[in-house]
């Protein structure tokens, strides 16, 4: 399914938002909304062994709500989080409903421990979609479509020019799906 999506690819169509990557980054990345200097500091500050805290410290930063969960789905998370490899999105198909309610939540996690799989927003899908990678609005973390959106990134990093990627302290797959947030609100 990804693969046939992702053959019909136009670089082309992507030149304009190539042009402008890093003031899409600085645009989506410095807001007051993303607290760029907290996000960096999360960076390092989550490792391993995960802890509740840590987790707790993500949602604080994502602006989330406090998770409503039991202490079976908390461990089965943070377990998932350490089984989880790049770019590997297949195991979350096993976690329980409750654990997959929150796609932005899920992927929140995976990235600060991983540094690579991309953070779900609803405006870089929209941004991917402007680039003619569509991919399907999900809240749930439903495997295929993170997958999908994961894949999509990693794509855009492939082609883009060596001009997109600025010396900056966050990884490729932040700058890439911010930059991609801000031009899907454009």
């Amino acid at each position: 399914m990804q693969h046939i999506a992702l053959t019909s690819f136009d670089k082309e169509r992507c030149r304009p938002f190539f042009d402008r990557l890093t003031e899409y980054f600085q645009e989506h990345h410095h807001s007051e909304q993303q607290d760029a200097e907290a996000y960096e500091e999360l960076l390092y500050r989550i490792r391993r062994p995960y802890t509740p805290q840590m987790l707790d410290m993500i949602d604080d930063w994502m602006g989330l709500e406090r998770r409503d969960w039991r202490e079976e789905t908390q461990r089965e998370v943070m377990l998932s989080l350490y089984a989880i490899r790049y770019p590997d999105t297949l195991l979350i198909e096993s976690l329980t409903d409750k654990a997959r309610s929150d796609i932005r939540r899920l992927s929140a996690y995976l990235h600060f421990t991983h540094h690579t799989y991309a953070i779900w927003d609803e405006d870089s899908r929209r941004g991917l979609v402007k680039l003619g990678i569509d991919i399907p609005p999900t809240e749930v973390a439903e495997p295929f479509v993170y997958g999908a959106y994961v894949t999509a990134i990693e794509l855009l990093k492939d082609v883009a020019p060596f001009t997109c990627f600025l010396e900056h302290d966050v990884p490729r797959q932040r700058l890439f799906q911010a930059a991609l947030a801000a031009y899907g609100r454009e």
